[in-house]
């Protein structure tokens, strides 16, 4: 009986969610990544494949929510206004009865909230490729917020990174082609940003860089 309630209640936020995202997009409240920003994302690195590659194939971004999170930071920390990591627990994990029958799962997940000088306050999810303003994401996620690292502790945290792990963007070929040949394996998946053909535009972008 406890299944069928955990079922039905994961169904249930599933129609609710997919509406509110529906409309959400309608109205511009939620949108995908714009061209300003996977412009800027080209400038990072991570592996050897520049941000604007990897954050738009949601097929190796889903799951690696940290990561990818931390990623994207990074394109604000030059930027006025405010930028941080936000670490939660969110209904699309919590309701899901892979999760929900787990009780070691905290279900957490990790996204970007950034504030801009006039105080607008935007949710950057790189599991999901969207923008959304604040007050949407909360309708959607019902965030259980566990821990927020400030700017200065992203700062501090990608020094130490880059201090044990300098990156080389193209130290090694084999392991970048490697990437992308994963990459270009979903584009037949239906992602949005494939179907757009943003993506492919990004991969052939780096493979034709100097």
């Amino acid at each position: 009986m406890a299944n069928f309630f955990i079922n039905l209640r994961w169904k249930l936020y599933k129609f609710y969610s997919k509406w509110l995202l529906l409309w959400g997009l309608d109205k511009g409240y939620i949108q995908p990544y714009n061209e300003e920003l996977i412009k800027r994302l080209r400038g990072i690195y991570y592996g050897g494949i520049p941000a604007s590659v990897l954050l738009l194939c949601l097929g190796i971004t889903n799951g690696n929510c940290y990561d990818r999170a931390l990623l994207l930071s990074r394109v604000f920390l030059e930027d006025d206004g405010d930028v941080r990591l936000v670490y939660a627990a969110v209904a699309d994990l919590k309701f899901n009865p892979i999760y929900a029958n787990n009780k070691d799962s905290d279900a957490d997940h990790c996204f970007v909230e950034r504030i801009t000088n006039d105080g607008k306050r935007y949710i950057y999810d790189t599991s999901l490729g969207f923008i959304y303003k604040k007050w949407i994401y909360w309708l959607i996620n019902f965030p259980k917020i566990r821990k927020i690292n400030d700017r200065q502790s992203i700062i501090d945290f990608i020094a130490e990174d880059e201090e044990i792990h300098p990156d080389k963007p193209c130290s090694d070929k084999l392991i970048r082609k490697f990437i992308l040949s994963n990459i270009e394996a979903t584009y037949e998946r239906g992602e949005m940003y494939a179907m757009l053909g943003i993506l492919q535009r990004e991969v052939e972008l780096f493979r034709n860089s100097p």
